[in-house]
């Protein structure tokens, strides 16, 4: 439940909301067929789908909505008009993180230019992590007045996690030492014990 980004993603806001909840886990497509009972549930067999009050509810952040309107918000509501810029910052990363990793070169893009455009994507999270006072995209402060990571920083954590340590593998770059406003919160979010639960093995 932590291998898939999209089920690290639900896992943290549970946990960093202390929602009681229980896991099922389930192949995902890789790995062989889904589980039938799965299937009967939910026929798509996407992941991750949680069961809420008697409703299958899919997609991350579908299923974040919908906790947020039975629980309430982490910080900052998932569906906030002024979230979505967050929400672009984060996309543009994913997609040109992807675009550099897995693509073949060819006489359109260069490897260079991937890496760059890459570069350029996260320079606009380290401009937006630079002007917190924080550290943290989405801060909110829980019941004793601690501050915690909110919906904002949760959907960067499971892909941010993943680009670091892909491409240090892959690719000879580090995240962390060429990005200091995200090296520190990386920092801060592994002080976080809901973090470190679902923390991968670099």
């Amino acid at each position: 439940h932590a291998w898939c980004p999209y089920c690290q993603k639900i896992w943290l806001w549970l946990e960093l909301k202390q929602i009681p909840y229980k896991i099922k886990k389930i192949n995902m497509f890789c790995y062989g067929k889904k589980e039938t009972w799965f299937l009967e549930k939910v026929s798509s067999g996407k992941l991750p789908a949680i069961e809420l009050n008697g409703q299958i509810i899919t997609e991350s952040d579908e299923i974040i909505y919908w906790l947020e309107k039975e629980y309430g918000f982490l910080g900052t509501s998932i569906n906030d008009p002024e979230f979505q810029e967050t929400r672009y910052i984060e996309r543009d990363i994913f997609r040109s993180w992807c675009e550099w990793l897995c693509r073949r070169k060819t006489i359109f893009s260069s490897i260079d230019n991937r890496k760059r455009n890459f570069e350029q994507s996260l320079q606009k999270l380290e401009g937006l992590l630079e002007k917190s006072e924080t550290g943290l995209i989405d801060p909110f402060y829980d019941s004793n007045g601690i501050i915690k990571p909110g919906t904002g920083d949760i959907i960067f954590i499971p892909y941010l996690e993943r680009i670091n340590a892909s491409l240090c593998y892959y690719k000879g770059f580090n995240l962390r030492i060429n990005f200091p406003f995200i090296n520190r919160w990386f920092s801060l979010l592994e002080k976080e014990k809901a973090y470190l639960g679902t923390q991968g093995d670099f």
